[in-house]
């Protein structure tokens, strides 16, 4: 038997509240699954002291206040002529960030007594 307008319309509002209900389901799924996937990865840290998180804080200080950014050499820089005969700096790209990253993790590894996995059992 064929339908009617009217109830092909109550068919369609129907499916349409379904696949509403479905979607607001799959994204509450969605943020659960994201938050259990955050909490896991949280319990998975390392864990350390307070004290500890400020000696790491203070060689990170460290390292970064002996970095000298006025430091010309540590820049590559692309100039350009301007339209109205002006030197202009086109791009400035900054390249210690290889020394700044061996020197950081030099501070911190100098905190901790760093053993193989191999060492463990």
């Amino acid at each position: 038997m064929e339908m009617t307008k009217e109830e092909l319309q109550r068919r369609i509002d129907d499916l349409t509240t379904d696949l509403e209900r479905g979607e607001s389901e799959t994204l509450h799924c969605k943020k659960a699954l994201a938050d259990a996937e955050h909490r896991i990865a949280v319990i998975d840290r390392p864990k350390v002291t307070r004290v500890q998180m400020t000696e790491i804080e203070d060689a990170i200080w460290q390292v970064v206040k002996s970095i000298d950014f006025t430091d010309s050499n540590n820049y590559e820089m692309d100039f350009e002529i301007d339209y109205d005969n002006r030197i202009t700096v086109s791009s400035m790209d900054f390249d210690g960030s290889e020394g700044i990253s061996d020197d950081l993790c030099s501070e911190i590894s100098a905190l901790f007594n760093i053993i193989d996995t191999e060492d463990e059992a």
